[in-house]
């Protein structure tokens, strides 16, 4: 015999779905999440019905977020590093904005390069907490981004957590064996533990 099929009390209030009995988006009681649902009707509702075939992207946004972070880097190089942090930051939450039809990769990969970028930024401005947390965050995303674990690991070792970062640099080295700076912070960090 088969399953009858479990109907749902549902009501459409505005734009919103809600359980009927509760009025919730998120009802336990009914066993209903409305949240998914609810959450790609908004971003559709931003493109009014014109959706793009798979894969498209909107180059005028990835223009406006690769210019942030090129004006970033050049606050950066003459030596202006709260400018840098604040375009980085406008850079990050404009690839937040990217279209859910978009590849994430391309989400992925500009936070992670303006998270490192800004770690820097923290970095030059002895604001290490930040640097260290902007880091993390930037190898989270992107776990072979070898920058974020130079930087993460500068960053815990003036925060005189050597331990972890001998860890951090010795990560980066899985990545990339030859590379000279993240040898030498490594040697410096080990020395470090020693003390």
């Amino acid at each position: 015999m088969d399953n009858p099929i479990k109907q749902i009390d549902l009501m459409v209030d505005g734009e919103m779905i809600y359980c009927r009995p509760h009025h919730l988006e998120t009802c336990t009681k009914c066993n209903l999440d409305f949240n998914p649902l609810n959450a790609l009707h908004q971003s559709l509702l931003q493109i009014n019905g014109d959706i793009p075939p798979p894969n498209v992207i909107n180059q005028k946004l990835a223009n406006q977020i690769n210019g942030l972070k090129e004006e970033g880097n050049k606050y950066y190089k003459v030596q202006n590093y709260q400018e840098a942090i604040r375009l980085y930051s406008l850079a990050i939450d404009m690839a937040f904005q990217r279209p859910v039809w978009e590849p994430c990769e391309l989400t992925r990969r500009d936070v992670s390069t303006c998270l490192i970028n800004r770690a820097a930024a923290h970095m030059a401005i002895n604001s290490w907490v930040n640097a260290y947390v902007d880091a993390e965050w930037g190898i989270r995303i992107k776990p072979d981004y070898v920058k974020g674990y130079f930087r993460k690991g500068k960053a815990l070792m003036e925060m005189k957590r050597y331990d972890e970062a001998v860890h951090a640099f010795e990560i980066g080295l899985e990545f990339e064996p030859q590379d000279k700076s993240l040898k030498d912070a490594l040697d410096e960090a080990r020395k470090l533990t020693k003390n």
